[in-house]
């Protein structure tokens, strides 16, 4: 049953036309089934002409017809038109007479038609694309009978079920070759996702895409490909991998220079090249693809960012051209291939970074390390871990750097401070890089190096071993600490016990003392030195020969240097001796005397040591600095001893001239001038009291003044001030005398001759360098007014001594004024000192 619709407007073309169009029924072939409904329809009908009629916008069609010698009029000559408005059938018995066909020339002349009979072809949606119609030349006033009339509609309605079957079928063949593309489209994305794959891990690209492209050649529509790579001249292609060529097209085609069509063009210009018709055309360059029956090429450059890579190429012998989509998929094969060239000269380019850095990295002469901050469940820092070191690390550590990796610091260092730690990890909290100078205290090594934050909880440090200059500091400082002290020092054994206390916290040693050998070299008796924390002395005599093979070097003069006493050759027979006292190595230092062996400069260990020359050399720098400090103190102690006797008899001489005056002197009645020589011998022994307590060197300006002033018998009057200065032994003795005279004059005439009276006696110092005076000022008081004296050219000893000033220098001042007797003298600082 045949459902019909009406449409808006029978009339209205364009829907009528849209149809036809999407039909695409005009101008086909003819059709059989078309032929035979119309050829049905004139004999049912009983015509001579049948049509099926297909009304367009400026003519109609017909698809099928039968003694009808147009294949097409136009609409003018059309009858069908007027079908297209008939509810039913359109029967006009007379074509002649109808107003509406009268004039058509198709009436009025050749073929000369005179009945017309259509049945309209509805559509289902109700639009009337033409007529299934049958036509008489002659007038037929009866028209159809009913059945014909019937036959007609129902051969109608089989035109438009073979238009619903063609469009079916249409659409049929549309939707497989939509699935055929769909399928290909798939196909094609199948083996890009393949290519994908290979390529994504490839190290060779082109032998990874050569198995890909093999079972792809149909899906992709071409016959062969050729990858092509460049030459090492750089000017050339070289056939790397071929898919459908022949061998001997891959020999033929196996080396190509740039510039040679097609593909050493594309090379040339690195740009793709696509031909298609090639064996239509006539281009000479093209005559090698012609040659081997191919009519399609598409080739494609290889480009990354180093430049040409090589060139692949597809080509078909069977399509005139490859399609767009095609095309865009050779590209997209051609990118994934550039893209891996990318990649790999990207890694290799990363990898020729990271090879060179990581030989810079082991040509490091200083220790690199990579760690990375240990925590606990807690998230507290408790470690770090080695992640990467350098060969230079185990050569300044002493461990294998292969073993390190992986492993925390404290399983590789047991025991290590904490601040090898705790330093680090502040490195990767904070982020502010650290300079250190530390010591590894199990390995007795000292490092300085700088660590910095490299993100992820991780940090890096550069280091240094620097044990060699800090101990070379230490003993240096040792040194200078040591001739401080020895200066210092006035006996033997405070020396003994410095320079060994100095000595043993400088080398990190157990046990260093002084040892005095007698002559044989038989025995040694320590005497009390410095012992670390915990270790007991061995101060007192010991037997050489009790502890090994000991006395050759001793006897030589050399060191005996043991580095561990139970290896060593000449106590490792029996080492227990010096086990038992806690000496697992050695040093003693020889101290000689007139070219024998007097003492020795000890020092221990308690476990094994390697002592370095360098040590060696400090140890008999020290041995040295010893033996002539304590050389020093015996010479002074003995030149102490030597101006005791001098002064002693010294002493007794000016006793003995004293008494020697007096009994000679006994008989003179004026005992003045014999009370004065006495007095004067006095103010001379004070002086030389004076003196010797710096060994003749010198003595104290007020020092000197004490003396004579205590001498005198009135210390307790007079006041004395002054800077400290000392006087040379010349200028002691001369002022000395200076100071008795003037002492004596104010104890007869002056500030000291009443009960009440009193001297103040000043110096200081005035002017700069080398210009430097010294000045005394003598001011009496309490004393009766003083006279001045009324013969100044006639005077005695004590007023020229006076006159004659500071050690003869003469300038002078002697002021008399009733408040009491004043003098100021002068005199070159360098002359008293040098006097």
């Amino acid at each position: 049953m045949n459902i019909h619709t009406t449409p808006d407007d029978p009339l209205d073309p364009g829907p009528r036309l849209a149809a036809l169009d999407d039909l695409g029924i005009l101008d086909t072939p003819p059709d059989p089934a078309f032929d035979g409904i119309v050829r049905l329809a004139t004999r049912l009908c009983q015509t001579p002409v049948g049509l099926v009629s297909f009304v367009a916008a400026d003519r109609q069609w017909f698809k099928a017809r039968v003694d009808f010698p147009h294949c097409e009029t136009d609409l003018d000559r059309s009858v069908c038109k007027f079908a297209l408005a008939e509810p039913d059938l359109l029967v006009i018995p007379d074509l002649a007479v109808d107003p509406r066909t009268a004039g058509n020339p198709l009436v009025t002349g050749d073929p000369f038609i005179r009945f017309y009979a259509g049945a309209p072809l509805r559509m289902p949606d109700g639009q009337v694309l033409g007529s299934l119609c049958v036509i008489d030349t002659v007038p037929r006033p009866g028209g159809l009978t009913p059945e014909q009339a019937e036959d007609l509609r129902i051969l109608a309605a089989q035109v438009v079920d073979q238009l619903e079957l063609r469009r079916a079928v249409s659409e049929r063949d549309r939707l497989i070759d939509k699935q055929g593309d769909e399928l290909r489209r798939a196909r094609r994305l199948d083996v890009l996702a393949q290519a994908s794959a290979a390529l994504l891990v490839a190290t060779d690209p082109a032998a990874a895409l050569v198995p890909i492209l093999l079972d792809a050649a149909d899906v992709l529509g071409f016959d062969w490909a050729h990858l092509y790579d460049v030459g090492p001249d750089g000017r050339h292609l070289r056939l790397s991998h071929a898919v459908g060529a022949s061998t001997e097209t891959r020999s033929r085609y196996a080396r190509l220079p740039f510039g040679a069509p097609p593909c050493g063009l594309v090379a040339e210009t690195r740009r793709p090249i696509l031909l298609s018709g090639l064996q239509d055309a006539a281009d000479p360059h093209h005559a090698v693809l012609r040659d081997l029956g191919l009519n399609a090429y598409a080739g494609f450059p290889l480009v990354s960012r180093n430049g040409l890579n090589g060139v692949l190429a597809f080509a078909s012998a069977k399509g005139a051209a490859f399609n767009a989509e095609t095309v865009a998929f050779f590209e997209t094969l051609a990118r994934m291939v550039t893209s891996v060239h990318e990649r790999l000269d990207g890694e290799e380019a990363l990898a020729e970074t990271g090879a060179y850095w990581r030989s810079l990295f082991e040509r490091l002469s200083e220790g690199f390390v990579v760690g990375e901050v240990v925590r606990d469940d807690a998230g507290h820092a408790t470690d770090w871990r080695y992640v990467e070191v350098n060969q230079a690390w185990g050569n300044l550590v002493g461990v294998d750097a292969r073993c390190a990796k992986g492993r925390t610091v404290r399983e590789v260092f047991p025991g290590i401070e904490d601040e090898w730690v705790d330093e680090f990890v502040r490195v990767v909290e904070t982020g502010e890089p650290v300079a250190f100078l530390r010591k590894v205290g199990t390995l007795d090594r000292w490092y300085e190096g700088r660590a910095f934050s490299v993100g992820s909880g991780r940090f890096a440090a550069l280091f240094l071993e620097v044990t060699d200059r800090i101990h070379a500091e230490a003993r240096r400082t040792a040194q200078l600490a040591l001739g401080d002290r020895l200066s210092e020092i006035t006996t033997v054994p405070e020396m003994i016990r410095a320079a060994s206390e100095i000595v043993g916290r400088t080398l990190g040693a157990t046990r260093v003392g002084f040892g005095r050998v007698d002559p044989d070299i038989t025995h040694v008796d320590i005497e009390p030195g410095w012992n670390a924390p915990g270790v007991t002395s061995i101060a007192g005599r010991h037997r050489f020969a009790d502890f090994g093979d000991i006395r050759g070097h001793l006897r030589r003069g050399e060191p005996l240097v043991i580095h561990d006493v139970r290896t060593d050759a000449r106590t490792r027979d029996d080492p227990d001796p010096m086990l038992d006292l806690g000496i697992g190595a050695l040093v003693n230092v020889p101290v000689r005397d007139r070219g024998r062996t007097v003492a020795v400069f000890i020092v221990q260990d308690d476990k094994p040591h390697a002592w370095t020359p360098e040590t060696l050399i400090f140890l008999r720098n020290v041995a040295d600095r010893l033996e002539a400090g304590v050389a020093r103190v015996r010479a002074e102690e003995d030149q102490r001893l030597l101006n005791e006797e001098i002064a002693h008899r010294l002493k007794n001489t000016l006793a003995m001239v004293q008494s020697i005056a007096t009994q000679t002197l006994r008989g003179v009645p004026d005992r003045a001038p014999v009370k004065a020589f006495e007095q004067r011998v006095h103010a001379l022994s004070a002086a030389h009291d004076v003196l010797l307590q710096k060994t003749w060197t010198g003595a104290p300006f007020a020092g000197v003044v004490a003396a004579v002033v205590h001498a005198t018998g009135h210390g307790d009057r007079v006041t004395a001030s002054g800077p400290d200065l000392d006087l040379g032994p010349r200028a002691t003795l001369s002022i000395s005398l200076l100071l008795h005279e003037l002492a004596t004059n104010a104890a007869k005439y002056g500030g000291l001759s009443t009960p009440t009276g009193s001297v103040a006696v000043a110096w200081r110092l005035e002017g700069e360098g080398e210009d430097r005076s010294v000045v005394l000022d003598w001011a009496e008081r309490g004393g009766p007014p003083p006279v001045t004296p009324a013969q100044p050219g006639r005077t005695g000893f004590g007023s020229r001594l006076i006159r004659l000033g500071l050690a003869g220098a003469g300038d002078v001042d002697l002021r008399y004024p009733r408040s009491g007797f004043e003098a100021t003298m002068r005199a070159p600082l360098a002359r008293l000192q040098g006097a």
